[in-house]
C-alpha cells in the first residue's frame, strides 16, 4: 500500500446505513433501520460488525479503497487495538466518499465520481459498478459537498437512496439500476425515516433560482419555489419526500423568528429517530438542536407545505448527528474537533431544555501511540450510530485521521456516557470509548 495520506473533509458524507441481519449475536439484537445522518455504513453479517470506510490512501496501482474495520471487536479500551478487516480495491482511480449497506450489500458512491459500486457484504468483493448520469453536477457546501453525499438504505423496498446535487436518486437493489428521482434542493447530510417512509432533507443557502450554496446551475425549481404563506422565500430550512407519492412537503412556521429560516440559520444534517418519528436538524449557524415531531406532522397537499411541534434545544450545538431509535439516543459530533454529545430523545422536548440526566458531552481522547489530539472529520459529517453486537447497547462512531499515520475509529458506549453528565474530559471520556486502528489488521 502506499502511505496513507489525510481523509479530506470531503471524505465522509451522507446517510449511515444498518443491516438487518436475520439475528443478532452473543444475544444481542440485530441493529435498528436507519434513521441518522452520517458517512459509513455499519452492517453485520456472519458474527462480525463491519463499518465500510473510505478512504484517500490508494492502492499500489493508484486505485481508490475502502477500508472495512471490525468495530465489534472487544479492543482495549482508550489504549487501541487492531481492527482492519481487508481493503476493497475500487478497481478505478475514482475514490469513494460515502457508503451505506444492509446484508445483502453494500453500496458506494462520491462526490467527485460519477461511479457507483456493490459490494458483496460477506466476500467484501465488488461485484458491479455502474455509472451515474454524467450530467450530475456537484452540489457545494459550508465545508464540503459533491455529486452524491450521502446514502440511505430503504430496506422495505430493497432500494437504495442517494443524494445528488438536484435531489435523490432512487437504486433498485435488484436490478442494480437507478429506477427514479425526485427534484429537491440539495441536502449536505440528509436524514431518512423508515418507519413512514419519509426522507428528511435540510437546506441551506438557497436563495434564488441560482444559489452558491448548494450548486444549483438552472433556473426555476427548487430554491426559488420554497415559499412562506405570504411569499417570502425560505432560503434555510427543511424539506420532507413522501416515498409513497414521490410529493415534497416544505416546513414552514410563520410564528418563528424569522420564517424564511424556520429552523434558524444554516440546517445543514437530519436524523430520525424512526420508532417514535422525532427528526433532530442541528442548525449549525446558530449552534442549537431542533426538534420536529413527524408522528404529529401536518401536511398541506394544495400549498406543499407541512407544519409540526418543534422544540430547539440549546444546551447542545454539534453540527453532526445519528440517532438509536431502539433506546431513542442522539449521538452527536463537532466537526475539526473531539467534542461529541449524547441526548436521551425521550426526555429532550421540554421548555428550558433537557432534564438532569437526559444529557452528556466530553471531548474524545487523543489517538492512541502519541498520534495527537482528536479531530473529527468535517463536512459532510463522519458519523454513525448502530446497535453494539458486544452487548445489544448503543454505540456511536467518530473518525480521527492524523495526516500522517494511522486511521482510527472511536466507539463511544452511549449508553454508560449519558449517566456522567455534562463538561467530561478526555480521561472521564476514555472509560467509554474504544480505540479502533482501521489501518492494522486484525
Amino acid at each position: 500500500m502506499n502511505r496513507r495520506t489525510a481523509l479530506s473533509g470531503m471524505l465522509l458524507g451522507g446517510l449511515i446505513g444498518f443491516s438487518l441481519s436475520p439475528a443478532g449475536c452473543n444475544g444481542a439484537p440485530p441493529p435498528p433501520p436507519s434513521g441518522g445522518t452520517g458517512a459509513f455504513g455499519v452492517v453485520t453479517i456472519n458474527g462480525k460488525q463491519k463499518l465500510y470506510l473510505p478512504v484517500t490512501e490508494t492502492t499500489d496501482g493508484g486505485n481508490g479503497e475502502i477500508a472495512v474495520v471490525d468495530v465489534g471487536v472487544v479492543g482495549n479500551g482508550a489504549n487501541g487495538a487492531p481492527a482492519l478487516v481487508t481493503n476493497i480495491d475500487l478497481g478505478l482511480v475514482d475514490q469513494a466518499s460515502t457508503t451505506a449497506g444492509d446484508a445483502t450489500v453494500v453500496l458506494a458512491a462520491g462526490g467527485n465520481t460519477h461511479k457507483l459500486w456493490f459490494i458483496n457484504p460477506t466476500t467484501d468483493k465488488i461485484t458491479k459498478t455502474i455509472d451515474l448520469d454524467p450530467s450530475l453536477n456537484g452540489s457545494s457546501f459550508s465545508g464540503g459537498g459533491g455529486v452524491v453525499t450521502g446514502i440511505a438504505m430503504d430496506e422495505a423496498n430493497h432500494r437504495a437512496i442517494l443524494s445528488a446535487w438536484n435531489g435523490f436518486l432512487y437504486v433498485d437493489l435488484t436490478s442494480q439500476t437507478v429506477t427514479g428521482s425526485v427534484r429537491v434542493a440539495a441536502s449536505e447530510n440528509f436524514g431518512f425515516d423508515s418507519t413512514r417512509e419519509l426522507i428528511i432533507a435540510p437546506f441551506y443557502q438557497c436563495g434564488g433560482a441560482v444559489s452558491s450554496g448548494n450548486g444549483l446551475a438552472d433556473a426555476g425549481p427548487p430554491c426559488a419555489s420554497y415559499l412562506t404563506s405570504d411569499g417570502g422565500r425560505i432560503t434555510d430550512g427543511l424539506n420532507v419526500v413522501n416515498l409513497h407519492t414521490n410529493r415534497v412537503y416544505t416546513y414552514e412556521d410563520d410564528s418563528a423568528a424569522n420564517p424564511l429560516w424556520p429552523l434558524g440559520n444554516e440546517p445543514d444534517s437530519a436524523a430520525v429517530d424512526s420508532a417514535t418519528g422525532l427528526a433532530v436538524i442541528p442548525a449549525e449557524g446558530d449552534g442549537n438542536e431542533n426538534l420536529l415531531d413527524l408522528s404529529k406532522a401536518v401536511f398541506n397537499d394544495d400549498a406543499g407545505t407541512f407544519t409540526a411541534p418543534h422544540t430547539v434545544v440549546d444546551t447542545v450545538s454539534d453540527t453532526g448527528v445519528a440517532v438509536e431509535p431502539t433506546t431513542h439516543l442522539a449521538f452527536f459530533e463537532e466537526e475539526h474537533a473531539s467534542h461529541v454529545s449524547v441526548l436521551d430523545l425521550t426526555r429532550a422536548q421540554v421548555d428550558g431544555g433537557p432534564p438532569a440526566g437526559a444529557e452528556a458531552d466530553g471531548e474524545i481522547p487523543g489517538a492512541p501511540g502519541g498520534g495527537g489530539g482528536w479531530s473529527n472529520l468535517g463536512d459532510p459529517h463522519g458519523i454513525a450510530v448502530t446497535t453494539g453486537i458486544q452487548n445489544g447497547a448503543a454505540v456511536g462512531f467518530v473518525v480521527f485521521d492524523s495526516g500522517d499515520g494511522p486511521v482510527w475509529v472511536a466507539r463511544v458506549d452511549l449508553r454508560k456516557m449519558l449517566p456522567l453528565g455534562t463538561g467530561l474530559d478526555a480521561g472521564l471520556m476514555s472509560t467509554v470509548v474504544t480505540m479502533l486502528d482501521a489501518t492494522t489488521r486484525e
